[in-house]
């Protein structure tokens, strides 16, 4: 079981090296690692106190609220465009990205027809609310991976809040196993 480290007496600004906690390309556009060793000062207060596993917590927590969390990426090309673009799959929306990492669009799955998958060339093809269609074809993956996160997705956001509902097998290898 892990232990954790002796804690020093106390930290001062002048015992942080910034390039041991921040990667470079942040440093320089910081530009005063005063700044940096404070911020990180800062941080180190804010936990210090705490016990491993709530410190443990606290970091899983952060993690969660990031903006990206929770999003798998794809290479995709889609439909009528000649560039690689990445598709982002959440638990509640797809987007459509530049390879850059900008959203260009975004599509809520509680707004989603249908989606098919021509599994002979490759592509999904999603129906939206709207009349729009969105067709692509994966690069990075095979096309059962976005097709299951879909799918799984879907599946997830059909179930009741209540914990004792059972799990409806047949509904979930029909929504993520098409492929078998």
């Amino acid at each position: 079981m892990q232990q954790p480290a002796p804690q020093p007496s106390s930290l001062h600004q002048r015992d942080i090296v910034a390039e041991d906690f921040v990667a470079i390309r942040h440093i320089k556009k910081l530009k005063s690692r005063q700044a940096i060793s404070e911020r990180i000062l800062e941080a180190h207060a804010n936990v210090t106190n705490l016990s491993l596993l709530e410190a443990k917590l606290s970091y899983i927590r952060a993690w969660q609220a990031l903006p990206e969390f929770g999003i798998s990426y794809f290479v995709v090309r889609f439909r009528g465009q000649k560039k690689d673009e990445l598709l982002g799959i959440a638990f509640n929306r797809m987007m459509r990205m530049s390879l850059a990492g900008d959203a260009l669009k975004t599509w809520r799955f509680n707004t989603m027809k249908t989606w098919k998958v021509n599994w002979e060339v490759k592509h999904v093809m999603v129906e939206f609310d709207s009349e729009e269609e969105v067709a692509f074809q994966p690069l990075s993956a095979d096309i059962k991976v976005p097709h299951e996160f879909i799918g799984g997705y879907i599946f997830l956001s059909m179930r009741s809040k209540e914990r004792n509902e059972s799990l409806n097998e047949d509904l979930f290898y029909k929504l993520t196993g098409g492929w078998v």
